[in-house]
């Protein structure tokens, strides 16, 4: 197996100019690459619209809660067992921590995470994640998850699922019974980003959701039926068997920076990040890339100022960067989180991929399968990050688990 990565090193330095890197396989030296010209380039064709504010629909009727308010439900599992899941291979001296969940979300096949964000209320650390349904369980949309991660909290490592709805009514439907005023917010869910207070939901198609984190409603005990939502004529609320929704409060369309499959807060605390994902095979004509927004006081995406990168990666032929699943940006580098490599690195495809604004290549570090967004959290210096598959869901793991949430030390990766 040593044989073989050293080969396949030698290779991809006689192809790409770049050599080996402790922590993965074909990754460059710790030198700096040579720079070129500055790649961070203004985005002429890009364009932000103005907020669309939707929350009218809440307005009247409701109490709202926030995040120190919720029951949390859900027990998740700390330790060292993280390390314990498919495709895990980031060397020990750069983990610092990592969560599983409970033994049903980790398995359950309905409902797959996606982004990862985190903020600190009152004391507390939480993260929060967001996750899409799929298969039988597809109309319910899409969720967040909060976890309390401070280890002297009375609540710490528990959590809770909350359903994320949206003011759009569905029409002829069949699956459930959906009353008025909310219904559920059916999309990818790929990304999720928190700015002082609120939290920005990657859309694939049409840029980013807004929420208002001190804007959760309580259902009540939940639906146990589990086939109602929305609030009915006598003012009783559903949402399957959800006790709390988090309603969108507004949106923003982006145009020419689609598909959106990730976003973050950039390092500085003024920008947030997208990133485009195409598949390496099946779009290697196309070059994706990872755009910034400037954002203002209030939060606002401004369609002035916007800057794009188009991150080089010798891993696929084609030397762009496919795969995108997680963005960060500090300064003039972007950390990506890539899925989809045609090699393999101590059972994963995925590769943390560092890059400079004008380089030739990325420098890359292995990274579990199956891995998506990252979350920076400055104040300890963890890069966070999360695995998505279920058993028997990813095309290695055959009927292991993979899913978890995991930190490393970030200096270990600048």
């Amino acid at each position: 197996m040593i044989q073989k990565q050293i080969l396949g090193c030698l290779l991809m330095l006689t192809l790409a100019s770049i050599g080996c890197q402790n922590n993965e396989i074909a990754a460059s030296p710790e030198e700096e690459l040579p720079l070129k010209m500055n790649a961070g380039r203004a985005a002429t064709d890009t364009s932000v619209d103005a907020y669309v504010d939707t929350s009218n629909y809440i307005s009247s009727g409701f109490n709202f809660l926030n995040p120190a308010q919720i029951n949390k439900n859900r027990q998740a599992i700390g330790g060292n067992t993280y390390t314990e899941v498919y495709g895990f291979n980031i060397p020990e001296e750069n983990r610092v921590r990592g969560i599983r969940w409970n033994t049903d979300d980790e398995t359950t096949s309905i409902w797959r995470p996606q982004g990862i964000a985190g903020f600190t209320k009152d004391g507390v650390r939480y993260l929060l994640v967001s996750w899409y349904a799929k298969d039988d369980a597809e109309y319910k949309g899409s969720r967040i998850t909060l976890i309390d991660i401070s280890p002297s909290s009375s609540t710490y490592l528990t959590y809770r699922h909350i359903l994320l709805v949206q003011p759009d009514i569905p029409a002829n439907i069949t699956n459930y019974t959906q009353y008025g005023s909310y219904a559920p917010l059916k999309v990818h869910a790929g990304g999720i980003a928190y700015f002082k207070g609120k939290i920005y939901l990657s859309s694939t198609n049409l840029g980013v959701r807004i929420f208002d984190l001190d804007k959760i409603i309580e259902v009540g005990t939940g639906d146990t039926t589990n086939d109602k939502c929305g609030k009915d004529a006598n003012g009783n609320l559903f949402a399957f068997n959800y006790r709390y929704i988090l309603p969108q409060t507004g949106y923003q369309k982006i145009n020419n920076a689609g598909p959106f499959s990730t976003i973050q807060v950039n390092d500085e605390g003024n920008q947030l990040w997208t990133g485009q994902y195409y598949a390496g095979s099946a779009d290697a004509s196309i070059v994706p890339k990872v755009f910034g927004f400037p954002v203002d006081a209030n939060g606002m995406l401004q369609s002035s100022g916007i800057v794009s990168v188009a991150p080089k990666n010798s891993l696929f032929a084609d030397n762009h960067a496919h795969g995108i699943q997680g963005v960060f940006r500090k300064g003039n580098r972007t950390w990506l989180s890539c899925t989809g490599s045609p090699s393999n690195s101590y059972g994963s495809n995925a590769r943390l991929a560092r890059y400079t604004d004008g380089a030739d290549d990325t420098v890359r570090y292995r990274w579990p399968y199956g891995a998506e967004s990252l979350y920076y959290e400055s104040q300890y210096g963890y890069l966070w990050s999360l695995t998505e598959y279920e058993p028997n869901a990813g095309a290695q793991n055959g009927s292991q688990v993979n899913r978890c949430i995991f930190a490393v030390d970030f200096s270990k990766y600048e």
